[in-house]
């Protein structure tokens, strides 16, 4: 530490500035009150040590100087018997401690060693909550980008992507080499309409919660929406998914169905995603008690137990992002981190929840339970 030492009595001056800079202190001193405020002034010490009876301005003098003016600083008086009131005062008025004379050097080193502790704790603590606080701005910052962006890019990409499903549907009057290249524009301006929805969707949620539009359907009506997701990829992809439904069809859920199926639609993407060809992707309806379980089950690489915890966290993506390959069917493809992060929004705003815990011998099962709702039957 950053030691300044008070006191008119030369020998103790002395003795104490030896003592401490022996055992790893930087230590100065001054003889009076005003000479150790004019060192303060120069260069603000971490602790000051001051006699409380001297000449001209006394160490409560100097306490409360310091308070003022070098809020940083700690104080120890060192004081006679005699003045023990005084420095009880002191420690009323922010001092950390006080020493009596004469001082026992193993006594001024357990307390210069606590002051210190308490020093770095508190420099700890100020660093910390700076860090914090700029979390909180870069927080702050990414959910205004996020809306931002999603405000920007809606509709410019809703009207490419819609005048590109018109070209495509047209594609009986084109030339075979355009018709190509139209169906590749229509389906990467669908992959960009599906990331810009997410991302206004992942904006609601930032700023106050999805809303939902709730309707009353039968599980019939899942099934064909996620067994039409399955069937798609496995055009793109030499994995095989199942989907299993052990609950009557004609069961009923009150949901927000768009959102819920585009949860579980993230959830299937991530397993074919993450297993490589020949590997299964096992969709399963279930009850859960009073609600509804989904179960995404694969035979792909499973998570990394010490990224477990971080698979649901916004844009964050297991694979090193030196290496992201952007797709969203290949093995191991890359994407912007948002469909994890949705799919537990949405399982949150139906008042359900989400987890994943590992596979039976290898890779991910994910868990979406949601109620069946007021209306629900069965």
């Amino acid at each position: 530490m950053d030691i300044l030492l008070i006191d008119d009595e030369r020998s103790i001056r002395e003795t104490l500035a030896s003592f401490l800079t022996d055992i790893g202190h930087d230590v100065r001193t001054a003889f009076t009150g005003e000479d150790g405020l004019w060192a303060l002034d120069d260069r603000p010490a971490d602790l000051v040590l001051t006699d409380v009876k001297m000449p001209g301005i006394s160490g409560l003098e100097v306490l409360q100087r310091v308070r003022e003016s070098w809020p940083g600083s700690e104080v120890v008086l060192i004081t006679g018997y005699a003045a023990v009131e005084d420095a009880v005062e002191a420690l009323r008025r922010g001092a950390y401690d006080f020493l009596l004379k004469p001082v026992r050097l193993a006594h001024l080193e357990a307390v210069v060693r606590r002051c210190d502790e308490r020093i770095r704790f508190a420099r700890d603590n100020r660093e910390l909550r700076g860090v914090v606080e700029r979390l909180q701005e870069l927080n702050e910052r990414k959910e205004k980008f996020i809306a931002l962006a999603n405000h920007e890019l809606r509709t410019p990409t809703t009207v490419a992507a819609g005048l590109a499903s018109l070209l495509a549907s047209r594609g009986d009057l084109l030339a075979p080499e355009i018709r190509d290249l139209v169906h590749r524009v229509d389906g990467a301006l669908r992959r960009m309409r599906e990331v810009v929805e997410d991302l206004g969707d992942l904006a609601l949620t930032q700023s106050g919660g999805l809303t939902l539009r709730l309707s009353a359907e039968p599980v019939a009506a899942y099934l064909g929406d996620l067994n039409a997701a399955c069937a798609s990829y496995e055009t793109l992809r030499k994995v095989s998914l199942e989907v299993q439904c052990a609950v009557p069809e004609d069961l009923v859920i009150e949901a927000d169905r768009r959102k819920l199926v585009r949860a579980l639609e993230a959830l299937i993407q991530n397993a074919v995603k993450f297993t490589p060809d020949g590997g299964y992707v096992w969709v399963r309806l279930l009850r859960n008690g009073p609600g509804l379980r989904f179960e995404v089950e694969d035979t792909g690489v499973g998570v990394p137990e010490t990224e477990a915890q971080k698979i649901f966290d916004l844009f964050y993506e297991v694979a090193d992002t030196r290496h992201h390959r952007t797709s969203g069917h290949e093995f191991q493809g890359g994407g912007l981190g948002v469909g994890l992060p949705l799919a537990a929004a949405i399982a949150r705003a139906h008042g359900g929840e989400i987890s994943h815990r590992k596979g039976r011998e290898q890779g991910s099962v994910f868990e979406l339970t949601v109620p069946l709702g007021a209306r629900a039957a069965g």
